[in-house]
């Protein structure tokens, strides 16, 4: 379960729950398939990791109008 950061700090970087789920998920799926050497020896989850590099803004989502 994702604690740090906060879902609500997530959600007002990005919108909503919904882009949360998606971007932070996506993310973490492409850091174990593509980059797992940034995982390995961290000590952290890939989710934990994509959640923070949305806090960090370094992943953003794209809105569609």
């Amino acid at each position: 379960m994702l604690f740090e950061p906060p879902i609500d700090v997530l959600v007002n970087i990005l919108g909503c729950r919904y882009t949360v789920a998606v971007v932070v998920g996506a993310r973490a799926k492409d850091l174990e398939n593509k980059i797992p050497t940034i995982l390995n020896g961290s000590g952290n989850l890939a989710i934990d990791y994509a959640a923070n590099e949305v806090l960090r803004g370094e992943v953003v989502g794209v809105q569609s109008k």
